[in-house]
């Protein structure tokens, strides 16, 4: 039997001449060079984004992601490098246009899906900005843009379970996980879920035959990842560490407390503020509510009352799996990189009540769901910031050769830096920049003398051991080292995460005055030894 929604079966007057895929991706490709236009040289994050900036250059230069240095699966890397060579440029402007390229492809997606909603134009271009709102930070477009595709290969099994799509889904659940282990992980639960819901449902035929075509397209898409762990040496080793890490700290994140909108001290801030934060919590909040929602309303329903919601079924099992991201760190950043199977969701509720004649109920959740969105999110999009800024807050920078715009404490910071490589750091002295400002080490073009590139969890002594020793084989005489309590908490300090290197800077190491440093900053130049 072929399930094939309604909605795939209706024909607009030009989808003749003009395929589907090609009208969403064209809509897309303009939203997201809109977005770029906006706010794509506004700010630069000296953590995360020159966590992805310095794995890209180094992939670009021949240096293998996880083996040579700490990174996310090689994928999102590789095809920042190949766009690199395309650019002939490897700065943070030539970054961020790869990133939005694979936006891109994901609001292509996203739009996709909504099309089973609605054609109007007007519609669809209101849905893809309220997508692309989430789309947040810039830096982790790969998570949401993945999330994106996922449920548009999930809508097109449920809409055709045929044994080649059933392969392609394997094929799609196989390459996220090339780009992100957690996706991969998301995917293949979520997929699993919706196929044992299809055979449930809809189709009981040739189960076996299915499971085994998903599952071959699952070690063909993960193919690119095997291949390395075989051939590259080195890879392998680190690979299964990077596995034995997330045991060993039992987590996948530095876990925040669950935001809610009761919790919010209205009294004690502005209109806007509050309303940003209450919109936040909401998020966090219609999460569960909406995966627990649709799930009991899924497997109540019968299937003929199923056929015209392909949208709702393939976003809810995506979301079951996809929320554990947002709560796993639970601010904003991951709140929006987890939220967007939820958001289709949601409009494929708002869809099917206007279908049904109920308008109150369907506008009203349209609005809300915009309401949320640009309270939630675009008070925190960099252009608005920006705007909202004090005069003169946001000054002119130009990071190797790429005119920026950073708040003046962002630019002295990096001024301060440079200015002291400059002065003090020969070329062929080492220097680590510790413990999570990696963006400094492609804005001075230098390569980090150690395998970590963001110091942030407690170190086992015997690694700390090898830091040292690697510091001292590495001529590594300078040190910008940052003791920050991240979240508040002092566990989280780099001579707590690391304390025989902190003892090592201590004792073999003399700090340098600088009054341009941040607070907790420090300078640190290695003690001359005495023969």
């Amino acid at each position: 039997m072929r399930f094939i929604s309604l909605w795939r079966r209706e024909r607009s007057p030009d989808s003749a001449t003009v395929p589907a895929w090609l009208q969403m991706g064209l809509l897309a490709t303009g939203l997201v060079a809109l977005s770029f236009a906006l706010q794509g040289r506004i700010d630069l994050n000296l953590a995360d984004e020159g966590f992805l900036w310095y794995g890209t250059w180094r992939t670009a230069l021949g240096e293998v992601p996880l083996r040579d240095f700490q990174s996310y699966d090689p994928g999102r890397y590789l095809w920042g490098a190949f766009w690199f060579h395309v650019f002939g440029n490897d700065g943070i402007l030539a970054l961020r246009v790869s990133n939005a390229l694979f936006q891109s492809l994901g609001v292509t997606c996203g739009l996709l899906v909504l099309r089973r909603l609605t054609r109007s134009p007007w519609l669809l271009t209101g849905g893809g900005i309220v997508l692309l709102f989430w789309m947040f930070p810039r830096h982790k477009l790969f998570e949401s843009s993945l999330a994106l595709a996922a449920v548009y290969i999930a809508v097109l099994l449920i809409e055709t379970p045929s044994l080649r799509q059933y392969f392609i889904s394997g094929l799609f659940v196989g390459f996220a996980g090339f780009l992100g282990r957690q996706h991969g992980f998301y995917t293949a639960v979520s997929f699993f879920l919706l196929i044992s819901f299809i055979w449930l449902k809809f189709d009981r035929q040739r189960l076996r035959q299915r499971g085994l075509l998903w599952a071959g397209g699952i070690l063909l898409g993960y193919s690119p990842m095997g291949i390395m762990l075989v051939t590259v040496p080195g890879l392998w080793s680190r690979f299964w560490q990077s596995l034995l890490f997330l045991v060993r700290i039992r987590n996948t994140n530095l876990p925040l407390p669950v935001p809610t909108p009761w919790s919010v001290p209205v009294a004690t801030l502005d209109w806007l503020t509050a309303s940003h934060q209450i919109s936040v919590g909401l998020g966090f909040m219609l999460l569960p509510v909406f995966n627990g929602a649709a799930l009991i309303y899924l497997l109540w329903q019968k299937p003929k009352r199923l056929q015209t919601q392909s949208v709702l079924i393939a976003a809810t099992f995506l979301s079951l799996t996809y929320s554990h991201y947002a709560f796993s760190r639970a601010d904003l950043g991951h709140l929006a990189q987890g939220i967007h199977p939820m958001l289709l969701g949601l409009m494929g509720v708002v869809g099917y009540s206007l279908r049904h004649g109920w308008r109150l109920w369907g506008y009203g959740l349209a609005w809300g769901l915009t309401g949320v969105t640009l309270l939630g999110m675009g008070l925190v999009s960099p252009n608005v910031i920006k705007l909202r800024a004090p005069a003169g807050f946001y000054v002119e920078q130009t990071i190797r050769g790429d005119r920026l715009y950073l708040p003046q404490p962002t630019a002295q910071f990096i001024d301060t830096i440079e200015q002291f490589h400059t002065r003090h750091v020969s070329p062929d002295e080492g220097i680590l920049l510790a413990p999570h400002i990696p963006t400094l080490y492609p804005i001075l073009e230098r390569r980090s003398p150690i395998w970590e590139i963001y110091l942030l969890f407690p170190e086992t002594q015997g690694r700390q051991q090898q830091i040292v020793e690697q510091l001292r084989e590495q001529s590594v005489n300078w040190v910008i080292l940052g003791d920050i309590a991240l979240d508040g908490r002092q566990e989280l300090r780099f001579r707590n995460t690391h304390p025989l290197v902190w003892q090592e800077f201590s004792e073999q190491f003399e700090p340098l005055q600088s009054a341009d440093l941040p607070e907790n900053y420090q300078t640190l130049n290695r003690i001359p030894t005495i023969p």
